[in-house]
């Protein structure tokens, strides 16, 4: 972790993005995990699925060969990873007892474990991290890999999220597939883009007053300052109707006026942590210049920044 405003830096060596294309098939059947991932996945949850096939493309250039098992972490980040089989297991026992349980799914029931198949899949046996902030997860382990690399905790970490469609998510927008950032520590030698992340929360009663909307403002400035050394040209921002969500993207705007074109995803909630994600990853391409940015404001509060840049 750099000491500019608790954020977190990395190298991107490897991405790696999973979602449905757009339009859907017809069926709405857009994966395939037999052909994607081949014999001995039939039973994984749908997020693993989706994590394991990112993890792939993140991996296809063989970097992580050159690091020991001992020195490659994971960090996932995910909301609604496994809420479908929850709500399949309390189905199951309501309607037929415990005996009715498969015992090839149940183990799934915690959601550490999807990131976990990935560290047995590939031998990343450093760490295994899982977070669940309300949207800002993905983010958040990005973060997270952005600070263990620096401090010696490894020296490789795939980070990102992955989803799979909350079927309790009322009015919410379910995400589904996975979206990852293969990292090791930025130096002075390591070719690649730079990921810089920063991480806040505003308790959403602050928004009620001008006393709290100014700390909200202070707090969104500094954390803009630390991930972005230049103005970014363009802005990602995703944020929703509520007053903590309101009050952090007006911030945002306020600090982008005249020198960042700012894009915005408003209006509707996400069942989700994947879109930053895959807003991040997408940006990491051969000709990727200036920095580009993400913000996520959710109405729990939790609020995540990072930025995308050559060297």
């Amino acid at each position: 972790m750099t000491a500019r405003h608790g954020v977190a830096e990395a190298t991107v060596v490897g991405t790696g993005v999973v979602v449905p294309p757009v339009p859907l098939p017809p069926d709405g059947r857009w994966f395939d995990h037999r052909s994607r991932l081949g014999r001995g996945h039939r039973y994984l949850p749908e997020a693993c699925h989706y994590l394991m096939a990112a993890a792939r493309e993140a991996l296809a250039d063989g970097a992580a060969e050159q690091h020991a098992p001992e020195r490659r972490g994971i960090v996932v980040g995910t909301n609604s990873a496994v809420t479908a089989l929850h709500a399949d297991i309390e189905s199951a026992v309501r309607d037929g007892g415990i005996d009715s349980l498969s015992p090839m799914r149940v183990p799934f029931f915690s959601v550490n474990l999807v990131a976990a198949k990935l560290s047995t899949e590939h031998g990343f046996k450093g760490f295994n991290v899982t977070v669940s902030s309300p949207r800002v997860a993905g983010l958040e382990a990005v973060h997270l890999a952005g600070r263990a690399l620096p401090a010696g905790r490894g020296d490789l970490v795939l980070a990102g999220a992955t989803e799979a469609p909350d079927p309790r998510a009322g009015d919410a927008l379910p995400e589904s597939g996975a979206a990852l950032l293969l990292l090791r520590a930025r130096t002075a030698a390591a070719p690649g883009p730079v990921v810089r992340t920063a991480l806040r929360f505003l308790p959403p009663r602050a928004a009620a007053t001008p006393a709290g909307r100014e700390r909200a403002g202070r707090a969104v400035r500094e954390a803009l300052d630390g991930v972005c050394p230049a103005p970014p040209p363009a802005l990602h921002l995703l944020s929703d109707d509520s007053p903590a969500a309101r009050t952090a993207a007006d911030a945002v705007r306020a600090w982008c006026a005249g020198t960042t074109e700012v894009t915005e995803v408003t209006g509707s909630r996400r069942a989700g942590a994947l879109a930053p994600l895959e807003l991040l990853a997408r940006a990491v391409r051969p000709d990727l210049t200036g920095p580009e940015a993400v913000v996520v404001a959710s109405r729990e509060g939790n609020l995540a920044f990072a930025t995308v840049a050559a060297r």
